[in-house]
């Protein structure tokens, strides 16, 4: 009976965070011709606002051949997974493009499919070059 208990706390614990952590995931997204054009910021599902550091929004754009800003989007989204073997890995949420766009700002290069998911490396050096343009999720 505690036992039970104990449980259905726990478990309405980990609702009521996910919750509440849903509420801090992007509501929209803009792409990196808007991002030029001077929206800087995205709506969260909470109503909040999240803006993009001037620094990433510089290097972004930089560093993504401008043929394709009308095509790709940010913030990149991008879900933690942990595979029964213990592997981490970060799959790109979206499509196609984004999967490239992933591709570009982790390796440079642009190939027809792009990437899907990140390991652990490639995810480290993303976020610490694009740290206000990534948002990450246990589950979209």
């Amino acid at each position: 009976m505690v036992r039970e208990r104990l449980k259905n706390a726990v478990t309405k614990k980990y609702r009521d965070d996910v919750r509440r952590l849903s509420q801090l995931w992007p509501a929209e997204q803009v792409t990196l011709e808007e991002l030029y054009k001077g929206k800087r910021a995205v709506r969260l599902h909470s109503g909040e606002t999240h803006v993009f550091d001037d620094e990433d929004v510089s290097r972004i754009l930089g560093e993504v051949p401008q043929y394709i800003w009308g095509l790709v989007r940010v913030p990149l989204l991008l879900q933690y997974v942990k595979y029964d073997d213990g592997t981490i890995r970060y799959r790109v949420a979206g499509d196609v493009w984004q999967r490239r766009l992933a591709e570009l700002l982790v390796s440079g290069t642009l190939s027809s499919t792009g990437i899907s998911e990140l390991n652990v490396s490639s995810f480290t050096k993303l976020i610490a070059r694009y740290k206000t343009m990534v948002f990450v999720s246990i589950s979209i």
